[in-house]
């Protein structure tokens, strides 16, 4: 359906997107400026990281509309009508989109699987249209421990998801999963430090002299030297003693 080249200039954006990845407020569960970086290479009316604990019918997460992100949420209306439909056939329950055990890794339109005269048939595909959501396209990501984490692009007219946009969305797809990670550590007050630094650390942890840490790591004493210094400014410490206080409870 529609053009599917994905460009370098496309793959540049992405990268660029993930890169610059930024909490635009302290308390954010994820970052704004990725969810606008997503809706400017697929433009759509909203775009949500979503995050369901399906067992106690309960959604969380990030909304962009309209240019403002907003925090997820529905009206105890909405959460009847959305909990009743989404295990039925047509809903979206792993099973109701594709039979058989989860698939994490789905990138999926709305039209993928029904037309509109079809999807109005079942139960979601009204809850669909009395939210004004004409084309739909789903990318699932692993599960965060009892939370179903889906990148839902919604648009409520016009032309469906191209298959060069469907394939702009897999791409980014595990980004965004590792991106809200990321997120989650942060609030968790995790220094968002390098896997390599976090090495360094554990080592120093252990009593490790910079020798050591070089000999095992297989780097030089000043590169380890230089590694501290950078975590000594992450963390806002002076020594390797505070820095491994600030960051015992993550190591």
């Amino acid at each position: 359906m529609g053009e599917s080249f994905v460009t370098g200039r496309d793959a540049r954006r992405i990268l660029d997107i993930v890169g610059d990845a930024t909490a635009e407020d302290p308390g954010e569960l994820f970052y704004s400026s990725v969810l606008r970086g997503i809706a400017e290479l697929v433009p759509c009316e909203m775009v949500t990281l979503q995050l369901s604990d399906i067992g106690h019918h309960s959604i969380d997460g990030l909304r962009l509309v309209g240019g403002r992100t907003v925090r997820h949420a529905q009206s105890l209306d909405e959460t009847y009508a959305f909990w009743s439909a989404y295990f039925e056939p047509g809903g979206c329950s792993y099973d109701a989109i594709r039979p058989g055990l989860p698939d994490y890794s789905l990138v999926v339109r709305r039209s993928d699987r029904f037309g509109d005269r079809e999807y109005l048939r079942f139960a979601m595909g009204r809850v669909m249209r009395g939210w004004s959501v004409r084309h739909e396209l789903l990318a699932a990501m692993q599960p965060f421990g009892a939370l179903d984490r889906r990148l839902l692009l919604f648009r409520s007219d016009g032309t469906d998801f191209t298959d060069r946009e469907v394939e702009i969305v897999r791409l980014i797809r595990p980004h965004v999963g590792e991106l809200h990670l990321r997120r989650v550590r942060e609030l968790a007050g995790e220094p968002n430090l390098t896997s390599r630094q976090w090495e360094v650390l554990r080592l120093v942890s252990l009593g490790a002299s910079n020798h050591q840490i070089g000999s095992h790591l297989g780097i030089s004493e000043a590169t380890v030297r230089k590694h501290l210094e950078n975590i000594y400014l992450r963390v806002g410490a002076a020594s390797r003693t505070e820095a491994i206080r600030k960051v015992s409870g993550f190591l």
